[in-house]
């Protein structure tokens, strides 16, 4: 299968290339074939020939945000890292590709004196994650500042969407409705101060750092924020702050992160999702979403719920 992509320019291609080391888990099994993309047309052309192909097909950001099987990924795994990461500003505007880092970009924003990206300082991952996934915090979210973003469809063809035609909610977009794959965007701030900024982005990350595992590896946040609740505290509540399976467990600094203090398998840290929503639906009747992507070959393998027991 290899051979179909070798062809291919501005591309790096693997086979058999082991993944836990590309997540913040630090779990998980192997990319059967594993691409890492220079350009967005580059990755236009691996995805068309997937496509094409009828080659299953599965994207990587920084690894922030998953957790990978322990079967590994059939197919293409699609990684945007170093080799998509250019970023500037322009006037009160930041150019940015998927594989720059969310702190990169934070800092990007800091040296130019812009300011409306201090609510990211400490957010993990990289700005295609946090396009996808309209990441956000301390009342703010990427919604608010995204002015456009290019894209590639699940066929191969880019196109770009504005404004609105992002479609965000809460932790939703339209490329996670269309599996959409975003590389590249431009995001509008404002001139600020240095005063102001620094400060704001330092206490930002003091926040993060006094309240978040950030010591151990962990996808961040592991469930989503039920509507008029909070999901740590209702793990608190139940019993599992600080619970320990094996390797892994639920934080005893903040019960809203599922964190590897080990070398715990991804099966053994989905036992622990699976355990954690199981407890807070039958004590009180709430259903957890997740908010981790599970990826790569589950087959065979508990699976935690993403919709509330019928």
């Amino acid at each position: 299968m290899i051979k179909l992509f070798e062809h291919l320019e501005d591309i790096d291609i693997s086979a058999e290339h082991s993944l836990a080391e590309h997540t913040y888990f630090k779990a998980g099994g192997k990319a059967e074939i594993f691409i890492q993309p220079h350009t967005a047309e580059a990755a236009a052309d691996v995805i068309a020939i997937c496509h094409e192909q009828g080659i299953p097909l599965e994207i990587l950001g920084r690894g922030s945000n998953v957790l990978i099987a322990d079967k590994g990924i059939p197919g293409v795994t699609l990684m945007f890292g170093s080799r998509m990461s250019q970023a500037s500003a322009c006037g009160d505007q930041l150019f940015l590709e998927a594989g720059v880092r969310i702190a990169e970009a934070c800092a990007l924003a800091a040296r130019n004196l812009l300011t409306g990206l201090e609510f990211a300082c400490g957010i993990p991952g990289s700005i295609g994650g946090a396009l996808r996934m309209n990441a956000g915090a301390y009342d703010g979210c990427f919604e608010n500042i995204v002015v456009r973003t290019q894209y590639v469809d699940r066929e191969g063809i880019m196109g770009w969407v504005e404004g609105a035609e992002h479609e965000y909610g809460y932790r939703e977009s339209i490329f996670i409705r269309n599996r959409w794959i975003a590389t590249q965007t431009v995001l509008q701030l404002q001139p600020g101060n240095r005063t102001e900024i620094y400060p704001l982005m330092a206490e930002n990350a003091r926040k993060r750092r006094e309240s978040q595992p950030l010591e151990v590896a962990s996808a961040g946040s592991a469930f989503k924020r039920p509507s008029g609740y909070y999901a740590g505290k209702l793990i608190s509540d139940a019993g599992f702050k600080g619970y320990r399976l094996g390797s892994c467990g639920v934080s005893g600094k903040h019960a809203g992160f599922i964190v590897n203090y080990g070398k715990a398998k991804a099966s053994e840290i989905m036992a622990v999702f699976i355990k954690v929503q199981d407890e807070v639906e039958a004590r009180f009747g709430i259903h957890l979403e997740p908010e981790i992507q599970f990826i790569g070959d589950w087959s065979g393998e508990p699976m935690v719920r993403r919709e509330k027991r019928s």
